[in-house]
C-alpha cells in the first residue's frame, strides 16, 4: 500500500494507441519515465476525462486493454469526496469517445504543424521527423505512416476544394 501521509491519486485506465499516448503526454507535459499521466481540469484533456468519468461503490469489471494508460483524475472542490470513497472508471463505450476526441485534437495539432512546416519550406519528411521528435517517440513505420496519412488526407481535401472552386468559376463564365 501507499504511505499514509501521501494522498491517494485516483486514476483510470484507458486503452490508448501509442502515438495518442505520446501526444497526451506531450500536451500535459508528462515526463516519459512517469507511468501515469496527470491531467488538470484547466486543460481540454482534464475536462474530457472528467466528463466521461463513472463512479461506483463496487469494483468495476476489468476491461482488457492492449495499450494501458493510467490517467490521474483531476480533483475539484465538487468531486474530491466521491473520488476518495468510490471506484472510478471509464466504460468501454466512453473510452471510444475519449479516444476519438483525443484523436481529433491530435489531428488538428498535426494539421497546424504541417501548415507551419510547409510555410517554412520544409518537406514532408522533415515535418514528420519533427513531430515524432517533439512527441518523443521513435520513428517507425506505424508512427510515420499515421502522420503521413493525415497530411495526405488533408492535402487531398484541399485539392478537392480547389478543384470545386475552379470548376464552379469555369462553369459560371460559360
Amino acid at each position: 500500500m501507499s504511505d499514509k501521509n501521501q494522498p491517494i491519486k485516483p486514476s483510470v485506465v484507458i486503452d490508448l494507441p501509442p502515438i495518442l499516448q505520446a501526444f497526451l503526454r506531450f500536451a500535459n507535459e508528462t515526463p516519459k519515465d512517469q507511468e501515469e499521466i496527470t491531467v488538470s481540469r484547466k486543460t481540454e484533456f482534464g475536462k474530457l476525462i472528467n466528463g466521461f468519468l463513472s463512479k461506483s461503490t463496487t469494483t468495476p469489471d476489468k476491461i482488457p486493454v492492449e495499450n494501458p494508460v493510467f490517467i490521474v483524475v483531476p480533483r475539484t472542490p465538487h468531486n474530491w469526496y466521491s473520488l476518495e470513497t468510490m471506484y472510478c472508471y471509464i466504460s468501454k463505450e466512453d473510452q471510444e469517445q475519449v479516444i476519438d476526441r483525443i484523436e481529433v485534437l491530435f489531428n488538428k495539432w498535426i494539421d497546424v504543424f504541417f501548415e507551419d512546416g510547409y510555410k517554412m519550406n520544409l518537406c514532408q519528411l522533415d515535418i514528420i521527423e519533427s513531430v515524432l521528435d517533439i512527441l518523443n517517440i521513435r520513428m517507425n513505420t506505424a508512427n510515420f505512416d499515421q502522420i503521413k496519412k493525415r497530411d495526405y488526407r488533408k492535402t487531398k481535401s484541399d485539392i478537392r476544394e480547389r478543384s470545386k472552386l475552379i470548376l464552379k468559376q469555369r462553369l459560371s463564365t460559360v
